[in-house]
C-alpha cells in the first residue's frame, strides 16, 4: 500500500533532522506540493534528476501563472525552493549539489501528482511521523481533547517548547516565526481530524464563542487574497470539490478521531489540474527549440491540447460563457444552444495565464459560421472600443458575410474585461491584414 511506502520512506523524520526542512511557509499547503510535484516530474531528465538552476525560468513562469502572483516580485521561486526542501526532508528527493536533486522514490512522487488529495495525505503523514518521532503525539492528543480555547492554547505552548528544544530551523526565540512552525504542523493535522484552527500567535480561533475548525482554505495557498493579481483570479476549483471523505478513509489508522468509512467516488478531474499540466507543456514547447521548428507549430500543438486532451477546460469555458451571457450568437442571434461554440478571443497558446483559458470574458458564444470567421483573427475582428465588426478584404467580398462589415454587436459586450482580449484580437487582425481593412 502506498501509505506504508510513504511511512517507511519518512521513518527518520524529526525536527532535529538537518536534511531538507520540515513544513514551512509555502510547503504546509497541499496545493503547493501538488503543483510543484507535477512540475518536477515533467521536467526531470531521463536519469530522474531535477536541476533547479536549469529549470528556474520555467518554474517561476509556471508558479506565477498557477498561483496568479505575476505582479508580486520574485517570490515565486520560493514555492519551488520550499517544496524541494520538504521533499528532501521526507527523503523523496536527494540533493546532489547546489542545483541537482535526484528523485529517489518516483512512484511516491507520481502518487502525489496523481490527484490533489494525495498531496495532502503525504503532508499529513510527514507531520504525523515527525510528531511520533519527537514525542509530540501525546501532546497533540491532549490538544484535541481539551474543550476550552485557553486549555488548548496551554498545550500549544507545551508543543512550542518541544519545537524550541528540537527544531534546527526554529530561529529566534519569542517570535511569530517560531510559532508559525507549530501552526503549520497543527493545521495540517487539524484538517483531517476536524480540529481547531490555530493562528500564527498560537491562539485558537473562535467565532461567537465557538472554536473554529480547520477548513480547506486554511491548508490551501492558492486562495483569493493579498497575493491575487488585480486583473486575474485564482483557478482553484479543487478547493470546493476537495474529497475529504477520501482523505479520511485513507488516513483512518493514523488519525486521532473516529470517522465513519464511506464509499468515495473516483477522483474528480479538476480544471486547475488540467491547466497545470497544460501550462507545463506550453512552457516546455515554447522554450525547447528542439521540439518544433516554428512558433506556429508550437501554438498549433498547444491549441490542439486545449481542444482535445483537456475537454474539461473547454467544458468549463463554455459553461462560464453560458452562465454569464445570453445564449445566442452576438453576430447573428443564432440561439440553438447545442450548436453554439465557445470561441476564444485570445487563443490559449498566446496567453500568459491559465486563467485566460476559462475566463468567460476571453470569448463569445458563436454560431459555427461566425466562430470560423472569427477564429484566428484572420477574416474578422470586433473593435475593442466600439463593438464594430471589421472584415478582411476577402470576407468583405463574400456574398455570405460582406454585409456584416461595419455593423455592430451589443456594445455592453465590449464595455468590460473582454475589451482587454479584443485589443489583442484587433492587433492580430491588422497584423495579418494590414490597416487597409
Amino acid at each position: 500500500m502506498m501509505i506504508d511506502q510513504i511511512l517507511n520512506m519518512i521513518s527518520d523524520c524529526s525536527l532535529a533532522k538537518t536534511t531538507g526542512r520540515f513544513v514551512s511557509d509555502k510547503s504546509y499547503a497541499y496545493d503547493t506540493i501538488y503543483f510543484m510535484a507535477k512540475f518536477i516530474l515533467e521536467t526531470a531528465d531521463d536519469e530522474n534528476i531535477f536541476n533547479k538552476q536549469l529549470q528556474r525560468d520555467r518554474y517561476i513562469e509556471y508558479t506565477k501563472d498557477i498561483f496568479q502572483i505575476r505582479d508580486l516580485g520574485s517570490g515565486a521561486q520560493n514555492y519551488m525552493i520550499e517544496t524541494l526542501n520538504l521533499l528532501c526532508f521526507a527523503n523523496l528527493l536527494v540533493k546532489q549539489d547546489n542545483y541537482n536533486y535526484k528523485i529517489a522514490h518516483k512512484n511516491i512522487l507520481e502518487y502525489i501528482a496523481e490527484r490533489i488529495e494525495n498531496a495532502y495525505i503525504f503532508l499529513y503523514l510527514v507531520v504525523y511521523q515527525t510528531f511520533n518521532n519527537d514525542d509530540i503525539t501525546d501532546l497533540y492528543k491532549k490538544f484535541i481533547s481539551e474543550t476550552s480555547p485557553a486549555a488548548k492554547e496551554a498545550v500549544l505552548f507545551d508543543i512550542l517548547s518541544v519545537f524550541r528544544n528540537k527544531s534546527v530551523s526554529i530561529g529566534t526565540i519569542d517570535t511569530n516565526w517560531e510559532k508559525q512552525l507549530v501552526k503549520y504542523a497543527l493545521i495540517v493535522l487539524g484538517f483531517a481530524n476536524n480540529s481547531a484552527t490555530v493562528a500564527r500567535t498560537l491562539r485558537v480561533k473562535t467565532h461567537d464563542g465557538l472554536i473554529v475548525p480547520v477548513s480547506i482554505k486554511d491548508i490551501s495557498i492558492n486562495v483569493e487574497g493579498t497575493r491575487t493579481g488585480e486583473n486575474s483570479k485564482k483557478v482553484n476549483d479543487y478547493i470546493n470539490f476537495f474529497a475529504k471523505d477520501y482523505v479520511q478513509n485513507q488516513l483512518a489508522p493514523y488519525m486521532f478521531i473516529n470517522v465513519p468509512h464511506v464509499v468515495v467516488d473516483t477522483a474528480i478531474n479538476h480544471i486547475a489540474e488540467d491547466l497545470a499540466s497544460l501550462k507545463i507543456e506550453k512552457i516546455i514547447k515554447e522554450t525547447d527549440e528542439t521540439e518544433y521548428k516554428s512558433k506556429y507549430e508550437q501554438n498549433q500543438f498547444i491549441e490542439r491540447k486545449v481542444r482535445a486532451r483537456n475537454q474539461n477546460i473547454q467544458r468549463a469555458f463554455k459553461n462560464s460563457l453560458l452562465d454569464h451571457n445570453a445564449h445566442r450568437c452576438p453576430i447573428c442571434g443564432f440561439e440553438y444552444e447545442d450548436f453554439l461554440i465557445a470561441s476564444h478571443i485570445k487563443p490559449y497558446a498566446q496567453c500568459d495565464d491559465t486563467y485566460d483559458a476559462i475566463n468567460n470574458f476571453n470569448g463569445f458564444l458563436m454560431c459555427p459560421n461566425h466562430d470560423k470567421l472569427f477564429e484566428g483573427a484572420k477574416l474578422m475582428t470586433i473593435d475593442a472600443k466600439t463593438g464594430t465588426i471589421i472584415l478582411s478584404k476577402q470576407a468583405q467580398e463574400s456574398k455570405d458575410f460582406g454585409y456584416l462589415h461595419n455593423t455592430n454587436i451589443d456594445k455592453s459586450l465590449v464595455e468590460c474585461e473582454r475589451r482587454h482580449y479584443l485589443a489583442w484580437h484587433n492587433a492580430e487582425f491588422y497584423r495579418q491584414n494590414g490597416k487597409k481593412c
